[in-house]
C-alpha cells in the first residue's frame, strides 16, 4: 500500500471534517461531493494493495482413470458375438431413396431443409462519453501556470489575503456563474466560501476539480473562463 498517499488522504479527509464541523451546522453539497472524493481515493488506494497481494491458484484436474477394453481372446467367443449382434447391413443411399421416395425428387440429392435464417439484434446508437482519464487530462490543462511576463500580468497576479464573492466584479460574477457553476451565483458564492477555508492550493484543487466534472470545464467555450476563475483561487494561496 502506497502509505504516503494513505496518509496524505486521511489528513485531508480530518481537516475537511474539521472545517465542516466548525463553520455550518450541516454539510453543503459541495462539502459532501470532497468528501466523497477523498473516501474514493483513499479506498481505491488500499484495493490496490491488496489486488497485487493476491497469488494465483492454477486448479490441477484430477487425471480420469480409463476403463480398460476386455478383449475377445477365442474364437467361439467371436462366434457369440456375431451371433447375439448381426451386423445390418448398410444400404447405399440412392437405393434407400428408390425404396422410401423420402430423400428428394431427383436421384441421388437429399431433401435437405434449408437453414433458418437468424435475424441478428442491432444494438442501439450509443452517443460516447468522454472517458474518466479524458475528463482529468482536459481539467488538468486549466491548472497550467505561466510566470507574468510583464507589469500588468504582475500586478494582476499579486496574492488575495481574503477571498470572498465580493472580491469579484459584477462581470466576473456574471460570467463564472454562468459558465462555470449552471448559472447558479448561490453555488458559486458557496464555493469561494469553502475554498477560502482551505490551507492549500492543493485542496483547492481536488475541490475545483469535482466542479469542473460537474459541469464540463473542459469544454472548449469554458476553457478561458475556468481558467480564469482557478488564477483568481490560486491568487489566495500565494
Amino acid at each position: 500500500m502506497d502509505k504516503e498517499k494513505a496518509r496524505v488522504l486521511i489528513h485531508k479527509i480530518n481537516a475537511l471534517y474539521k472545517n465542516i464541523d466548525a463553520n455550518t451546522p450541516g454539510v453543503s453539497p459541495l462539502e459532501r461531493d470532497l468528501m466523497l472524493s477523498y473516501l474514493r481515493q483513499f479506498y481505491e488506494t488500499i484495493a490496490l494493495s491488496q489486488s497485487q497481494n493476491k497469488a494465483i491458484v492454477k486448479e490441477v484436474q484430477p487425471e480420469k482413470e480409463i476403463t480398460p477394453v476386455k478383449e475377445v481372446q477365442t474364437e467361439k467367443e467371436i462366434q457369440l458375438v456375431k451371433e447375439v449382434q448381426p451386423i445390418k447391413e448398410v444400404q447405399p443411399l440412392n437405393e434407400v431413396k428408390r425404396e422410401t421416395g423420402l430423400l428428394g425428387h431427383e436421384q441421388g440429392v437429399a431433401n435437405v431443409e434449408p437453414e433458418k435464417k437468424i435475424s441478428e439484434a442491432v444494438a442501439p446508437t450509443v452517443t460516447p462519453q468522454p472517458s474518466e482519464s479524458f475528463l482529468n487530462n482536459e481539467l488538468a490543462h486549466l491548472f497550467i501556470w505561466q510566470e507574468p511576463s510583464n507589469l500588468a500580468e504582475r500586478l494582476a497576479s499579486q496574492a488575495i489575503s481574503n477571498l470572498s464573492f465580493s472580491t469579484f466584479s459584477m462581470n466576473e460574477r456574471l460570467l463564472y456563474s454562468n459558465d462555470l457553476f449552471g448559472k447558479n451565483s448561490a453555488e458559486m458564492e458557496e464555493a469561494v466560501k469553502m475554498i477560502n477555508n482551505f490551507t492549500h492550493f492543493d485542496q483547492a484543487k481536488v475541490f475545483l476539480l469535482n466542479i469542473g466534472r460537474q459541469h464540463d470545464w473542459h469544454k472548449e467555450e469554458r476553457k478561458e473562463a475556468a481558467k480564469s476563475f482557478i488564477n483568481m483561487v490560486r491568487r489566495r494561496f500565494l
